[in-house]
């Protein structure tokens, strides 16, 4: 009688891992759904955004328009650091020289970098012939 017992428990407790496997494994299978399909979207998305780009540059080609020749970076240093010192907004030397208004963010503390370094060169030339 007592190996029967330990024959049923036994049974039932390998009946219980096998229940407790198959639930795993049904959450393993939605997991993998859902990472299919997002995947799935994913490439969808990629592939339309890579074809409009393809579609713009096409359109752009088309037009036969010619890149600009780039300008001068020192000129153009100098004409957004002279409009800035006049006053103008970022926003309108943006507009004007055709760039980012970063950019011209950018350009202007290139620029006062710059500056500053000049002074402190001078006031070392100035200290050192004292």
């Amino acid at each position: 009688m007592a190996g029967g017992g330990v024959l049923v428990a036994a049974l039932i407790a390998s009946f219980r891992v096998q229940v407790l496997q198959q639930r795993r494994l049904a959450r393993l299978d939605e997991r993998m759904a859902h990472l299919t399909a997002g995947i799935s979207l994913l490439t969808d998305t990629v592939e339309s955004g890579l074809r409009d780009v393809a579609q713009e540059i096409e359109r752009l080609a088309s037009l036969g328009a010619k890149p600009s020749r780039p300008k001068a970076r020192a000129a153009t240093q100098r004409r957004v650091a002279v409009a800035a010192k006049r006053g103008r907004s970022v926003q309108d030397i943006a507009a004007k020289e055709k760039m980012a208004e970063g950019e011209v963010r950018l350009r202007l503390q290139l620029a006062n970098a710059a500056a500053r370094n000049t002074v402190s060169t001078r006031e070392k030339a100035h200290a050192s012939m004292r």
